[in-house]
């Protein structure tokens, strides 16, 4: 898969995790309001970061033709798609729900970053910036007419901006309230393709968490193990998976999406100190997984197999616990200590001959409780279902503290 990050091709994940999980089936409680701004508001608005704009390219971005032609519509007065926000009920910040390509395009452009271009754009528009170019880049750029700059400036976008009930402010309804936004997100977004759940998790829950996330997703020993950047941030839903599971797996409840969106928005700015031993811990386990099975340590022919990142990953991550450390190197003596003679390959080996709850031909014995199965069992199939997680963390969480 390519775009305009020039990612090489994206590492695929076995995983039962569906995007259709994300659907909700009950009614949401919010309300929304039009409101007509000015563009110099909007741009103002996202100068000082009132107004979110995340930090990846959603979907098909515009050229600069396709830009230049939606500048010409401001100017000759043309009427323009509605923008839509949702108020970010922690923060009181908007979130662009549709509309983020018109809203950088006035940003760029009002910032003085690009001229006008195109086959159809009129003669006395072509080639021509706002005056804020000669103001910070070059004191001798073509500059559009004062009149049609004033005339931009001016003209009003329509936008509809949903924020919470106000007669619902408890943390449930919150929740709710959140879990609607995730659902809106996904309906009105025209960008071209539908975003993953991890795409609309960073665009609506940015805070230290998610910082956190991004920075741990440039790691050295986690691009080894998970492959290239995944243009779509599954590698970044992977380390939000291994966080959410390591602080509360034992609350596990399916599906999988619910449940990395719940703990998110619940934990989207926990305290730096926290962000960074999360961090630590993270970091620990994948250079010790690394170092001990090799770069495709979680990987078979290829394919980054998720419950196995579940057994390794988590398990390291929890035996370590939320003790504070200084730095990578301690955690990993610690969790060393802990781990004993035996290896992570000899504790992966172990697990792999978990076969409780299946008989010799690999399939399941239903007449034994699924909290009495193994490993494998965890592993076979439904791999998100409630059980199956709550086995394969307790299970591989076992195997790690046995010396």
């Amino acid at each position: 898969m390519h775009n305009d990050r020039d990612y090489i091709e994206d590492t695929e994940i076995k995983d039962d995790n569906s995007e259709a999980e994300t659907e909700n089936g009950y009614r949401f409680e919010v309300s929304s309001y039009g409101w007509d701004v000015d563009v110099e508001g909007l741009v103002k608005r996202l100068n000082r970061e009132d107004i979110y704009v995340p930090g990846f390219q959603r979907g098909f971005v515009w050229s600069n033709a396709e830009k230049s032609r939606f500048i010409e519509s401001l100017i000759l007065g043309l009427p323009v798609p509605t923008i839509f926000l949702a108020k970010d009920s922690e923060t009181s910040k908007l979130n662009i729900i549709d509309g983020q390509q018109r809203l950088k395009t006035l940003q760029s452009y009002l910032n003085g970053e690009f001229s006008l271009s195109g086959v159809d754009i009129p003669q006395d528009l072509k080639n021509k910036y706002h005056s804020k170019r000669r103001d910070t880049y070059n004191k001798r750029a073509k500059i559009i007419d004062q009149s049609d700059e004033r005339t931009l400036s001016d003209a009003v976008i329509h936008a509809v901006v949903i924020k919470p009930n106000p007669k619902h402010d408890d943390k449930e309804l919150g929740k709710e309230y959140n879990a609607a936004i995730i659902q809106i997100f996904k309906r009105l977004n025209t960008s071209g393709k539908a975003l993953t759940s991890q795409e609309v998790r960073a665009s609506i829950f940015h805070g230290n968490l998610l910082t956190t996330i991004q920075n741990i997703n440039n790691y050295e020993d986690w691009r080894a193990l998970f492959g290239n950047v995944h243009s779509r941030m599954k590698d970044q839903e992977a380390i939000l998976r291994a966080i959410a599971l390591y602080k509360n797996g034992s609350n596990y409840k399916a599906s999988m999406p619910k449940f990395l969106d719940a703990f998110i928005s619940d934990n989207r700015n926990i305290p730096q100190e926290e962000c960074r031993n999360i961090e630590i811990i993270f970091k620990s386990s994948v250079s010790m997984i690394r170092e001990s099975l090799g770069d495709s340590a979680l990987k078979t022919g290829g394919t980054f197999i998720i419950t196995r990142f579940d057994a390794l990953v988590v398990s390291l991550m929890s035996i370590l616990g939320d003790k504070i450390y200084k730095d990578i190197q301690e955690a990993t003596d610690q969790a060393k200590e802990i781990l004993g003679k035996q290896s992570i390959k000899e504790k992966l080996q172990n697990l792999h001959k978990d076969t409780r709850g299946l008989d010799d031909k690999g399939e399941e014995i239903s007449s034994i409780p699924d909290n009495q199965k193994g490993y494998l069992w965890s592993v076979d199939k439904f791999t998100n279902d409630t059980n199956r997680v709550s086995v394969r963390l307790r299970v591989s969480l076992e195997e790690f503290l046995k010396k």
